[in-house]
């Protein structure tokens, strides 16, 4: 399980950028999106950005606030608090880096974040492949769209691609998924 997955309501931490990049995913998975696009950007050694959009059910404005702060949540538990956010925008502004929110009622949710990557409070990247294969596992029959860009060189994943290639089970046949992880593992390590 990622590190900063939620496992039983408890918050494992965020130790990469990557985990942030699918705790906010998993938000919008969350959010009841039927959409979701991915954007990530990297300039290396200087600037790495991400960003996720969804159609979910989105946040009124009053709201925007209040889920930044770390003891905010809309989930029934109590005891489960929406920390991602929070720790999202503490680790991207603590490298000089930014961090934007916006959402609208019924049309979605809009999180970027940019983190400097050479400022000591950086943390480190982490496995990006594994975490757009979690990413794609969770999302089961949601429309997703990968963007990858790292020195102007990337890729794009679209879910119909993969539907098209290898059926509508992709995403939970270990078969399937297992190939999912290669096409991406081959694509990280042609912009290395």
């Amino acid at each position: 399980m990622p590190a900063g997955s939620k496992e039983g309501g408890t918050f494992m931490g965020l130790r990469t950028i990557a985990d942030h990049v699918l705790d906010i995913y998993q938000n919008a998975v969350d959010a009841g999106a039927s959409r979701i696009e991915l954007s990530i950007f990297e300039e290396s050694g200087k600037l790495f950005s991400f960003k996720v959009v969804d159609n979910g059910k989105g946040i009124n404005a009053e709201r925007l606030s209040e889920v930044l702060d770390p003891f905010y949540t809309e989930k029934k538990k109590a005891k489960k608090f929406g920390l991602g956010l929070p720790l999202l925008k503490q680790a991207a502004e603590a490298t000089g880096g930014s961090f934007e929110l916006s959402s609208k009622p019924g049309l979605g949710t809009e999180v970027s974040a940019s983190f400097v990557l050479s400022h000591i409070d950086c943390q480190p990247i982490g496995d990006l492949a594994q975490t757009l294969v979690s990413a794609i596992q969770m999302s089961d029959g949601i429309e997703w769209v990968i963007h990858r860009e790292k020195d102007k060189s990337g890729y794009e994943l679209t879910r119909s691609d993969f539907v098209k290639t290898l059926g509508n089970d992709f995403a939970i046949n270990a078969v399937k998924i297992k190939l999912v992880e290669e096409v991406i593992i081959g694509a990280e390590d042609a912009l290395r």
